[in-house]
């Protein structure tokens, strides 16, 4: 059986390291969640949405059952994600009718597996699933904003490039668990193998600025850090950068042993 660790605000074990800041928002709408058996880890991090509370019970209620789905379901595990976001998609549901929530109550989710052979994962939204690798840092999820449909049209000239880029819905999401339809689902269910030394981040959108504001050596530096060591980097990054709309920022490190 698994051991599960809910909305916790810092989870630590060998190797691996998960920890949050509430940045300049009044209150916490980022929750993740650390599975752990003896060969395997299930990492779930939910970025919510829908006005004061109502982002922090959607993401928590999609974390919880998600988690609690992928371990009562049998089969693959990639059959085992899909059936678990169907079962998160129906508890956020569920907690919006209870409360009485808008419709605009929803939230991201990103959910990553990591076996023997390798890793899994699946997301609906724009949480991240990151890459160090060799001191290079890789996007390995899609991410489901409007920007790329401006970034398709802008290749096309039908809109400039700094009109892409500065579209004011450009961050808009165009897929996220609401109770309803998914639009768009970014599922990995053949194995993509992971190496000795790999370090690999679940984050919310609250860390993708400072992550892309960085250059080649600072990617090497962080390359050569433990998964804590890592995390507590970038979330001291950020909150000294004081930026008073800094949003909610969770990181979830995973450093791959053998190097």
């Amino acid at each position: 059986m698994m051991q599960q660790s809910f909305y916790q605000d810092t989870v630590l074990a060998s190797g691996l390291y998960g920890d949050q800041i509430q940045g300049g928002r009044d209150n916490q709408q980022d929750t993740f969640s650390i599975l752990a058996e003896e060969d395997a880890l299930l990492l779930v991090l939910a970025d919510g949405m829908g006005g004061y509370t109502g982002g922090e019970l959607a993401s928590r209620a999609a974390v919880e059952g998600f988690s609690r789905a992928f371990e009562r379901e049998s089969g693959s595990p990639g059959e085992k994600m899909k059936a678990a976001l169907a079962a998160a998609n129906e508890q956020v549901l569920a907690v919006r009718k209870k409360e009485g929530k808008d419709e605009e109550m929803g939230t991201t989710l990103v959910a990553a597996w990591i076996g023997r052979e390798g890793l899994r994962w699946v997301s609906v939204g724009d949480s991240l699933l990151l890459l160090i690798r060799k001191e290079k840092m890789f996007l390995l999820n899609e991410l489901h904003q409007y920007s790329e449909e401006l970034d398709r049209m802008a290749d096309e000239g039908v809109i400039s490039r700094d009109e892409a880029l500065n579209h004011p819905s450009r961050h808009f999401l165009t897929s996220a668990l609401m109770g309803r339809e998914i639009f768009l689902v970014n599922l990995q269910e053949e194995c993509f193998p992971l190496v000795p030394g790999d370090r690999l981040l679940v984050a919310s959108d609250g860390v993708e600025s400072y992550l892309n504001s960085m250059g080649p050596a600072r990617i090497r530096y962080l390359s050569m850090l433990s998964a804590e060591e890592l995390v507590r980097s970038v979330l001291d990054g950020i909150s000294r950068g004081g930026d008073p709309n800094q949003d909610n920022a969770t990181l979830i490190c995973v450093e791959i042993p053998g190097a």
